[in-house]
């Protein structure tokens, strides 16, 4: 028995995964996301994306209840894969789906279902009296595997119908939200508590998880927790928790509210209605993705069209290290014109890193994954002034 998890990432499957929580931020397959992300993006799944996902949802529910109630075909199990395989086709390149480890699932998929595993199953079964999954002798390996493929199968039903009953809920709830204008915390947990306390919303959850496997909103046993140790990305060591969940919408429903705890959450954007992510800036109010009707990100939008409430830059995603900077580069071209002995760099060399830095934080506004991995490094003062004095040309 360990006291705390001790493998370096935690898996990254459908069938099983686990996600290491640490402050305001979750890892998965060893990538570092902001909490309350993936809420976010299911709500922006593309809109001809959803009625297929809901569509392979289906056609696995089907498929699972004739495994239950019929005996054993070849016909059935190569199905069940087919629709799997289809299943991986359309999310694989989807957000939050295509943060798994999709190679993983083509590995379970041969695993549980190739040609060879198939003619495995078939000869299995045909020695039983009753070839049904429902009565394969516990205590064998045959049990094990059986448990195994059903619990596989399961995994993609959960993924479908509880993508598709999450995003119905949050996209609800998120709306309500903006139309509200709830911000600060108090706010939002006043407002959450009145969402899912009311009686409407509870028929409508209760109505939408009609199947016997999807009947509740709530986390179930399946997940459960441990400490673990994890390096962060200057090496040093941090203690977090590893949660492990066997259903896609226990960690849809922690990752909202966990998101919400922190002060992440999805804001619908009053020019495009997209959602957009909010983290730091806690006034924005339009999206900063290039508005296609326009060609511009729709704050700008917003500014130039007569009675549009105006964002200010000041609540902007980055803001604050922008301003920083802006300030360093002034600094240094005053002790630069009064020739200051401290001065490193010319008046020229200051109005390019100026011109850098404003790029910089145009950019963040618009390309989230910039904005997360790219932005910081960018606004460091050296590489600032060592880039501006490579455009110029200068030593």
């Amino acid at each position: 028995m360990r006291a705390i998890e001790t493998k370096p990432i935690g898996d990254a499957n459908f069938y099983k995964f686990s996600i290491d929580f640490v402050d305001d931020k979750f890892i998965i397959g060893g990538q570092s996301l902001p909490l309350g992300i993936i809420t976010h993006d299911i709500l922006n799944i593309p809109v001809d994306k959803q009625p297929a996902i809901g569509d392979v949802g289906n056609e696995l529910i089907t498929l699972y209840s004739r495994l239950n109630s019929e005996n054993y075909s070849d016909e059935l199990f190569i199905s069940i894969r087919e629709t799997i395989e289809k299943t991986i086709k359309v999310i694989k390149k989807i957000k939050p789906f295509s943060y798994f480890n999709i190679n993983g699932e083509y590995d379970y998929i041969n695993f549980l279902l190739s040609d060879a595993k198939i003619k495995e199953w078939n000869h299995s079964f045909s020695s039983m009296p009753i070839p049904n999954i429902n009565f394969v002798p516990e205590g064998t390996d045959m049990y094990d595997q059986a448990i195994i493929l059903t619990e596989f199968i399961k995994s993609y039903m959960y993924l479908c119908t509880d993508t598709v009953n999450f995003y119905n809920i949050a996209k609800t709830y998120f709306v309500n939200l903006t139309e509200n204008g709830f911000r600060d915390k108090v706010l939002l947990a006043g407002y959450t508590k009145e969402f899912f306390s009311h009686e409407g919303i509870l028929q409508w959850l209760e109505e939408m998880n009609v199947t016997d496997f999807t009947h509740n909103f709530t986390l179930e046993p399946g997940v459960w927790m441990a400490p673990v140790i994890i390096k962060n990305k200057d090496g040093l060591a941090m203690l977090g928790r590893r949660i492990h969940f066997d259903r896609m919408l226990n960690f849809y429903v922690t990752d909202m509210f966990e998101g919400l705890a922190v002060g992440h959450y999805s804001w619908q954007c009053g020019i495009c209605n997209k959602f957009f992510f909010m983290e730091t800036a806690r006034k924005q109010l339009y999206c900063s993705a290039v508005n296609p009707e326009y060609g511009v990100p729709c704050a700008y939008v917003a500014k130039n069209k007569l009675n549009m409430p105006k964002q200010k830059k000041s609540d902007g995603r980055g803001y604050v290290t922008w301003k920083h900077r802006k300030d360093s580069i002034r600094r240094e071209k005053y002790l630069t014109n009064n020739n200051k002995p401290n001065a490193k760099y010319d008046v020229e060399t200051c109005l390019k890193a100026s011109e850098l830095i404003n790029r910089y934080f145009e950019q963040a506004q618009i390309d989230f994954d910039y904005a997360e991995n790219g932005y910081e490094q960018d606004m460091a003062l050296d590489h600032i002034f060592a880039e501006a004095k490579r455009l110029l040309g200068k030593k």
